[in-house]
């Protein structure tokens, strides 16, 4: 079973704590509700089924949008880091319902290139072999 949907919008990083007194710590980016909730509205448009509660591969490429001007031509080799994108994603993943637990995820296969903001998302459960 693969499932593949498209998400428009700004990925966001998920893991950067900033400390703002008392021990408190908040995550630092701010755009990290927006893109849980990007995710989270465009899986639930097509998936309606039960949350998969098994191992699970994803396939994701991220499109970021090309500043006037960047050290990297060819790729979006700045920040945000890609593992920190897999993690927020991994999180809307199970918000959205699509996944009992992020847990479920065995493999990612992701990648960051120039294009309109957004994601691809490709879902893979996986079979015992």
């Amino acid at each position: 079973m693969d499932f593949t949907f498209h998400v428009n919008g700004t990925a966001a990083p998920q893991g950067s704590k900033k400390h703002v007194g008392k021990g408190v710590l908040v995550e630092m980016s701010k755009n990290l509700p927006a893109w849980r909730k990007a995710v989270k509205d465009a899986a639930m448009r097509t998936w309606n089924r039960p949350a998969l509660d098994a191992p699970v591969s994803v396939q994701v490429t991220f499109r970021i949008n090309k500043p006037p001007t960047t050290k990297f031509r060819d790729y979006p080799a700045g920040p945000a880091d890609l593992d920190k994108l897999l993690r927020s994603t991994g999180d809307a993943l199970e918000q959205a319902g699509l996944l009992t637990n992020d847990s479920r995820i065995v493999h990612w296969d992701a990648a960051k290139v120039w294009g309109p903001a957004g994601a691809t998302i490709t879902i893979t459960e996986m079979r015992a072999t």
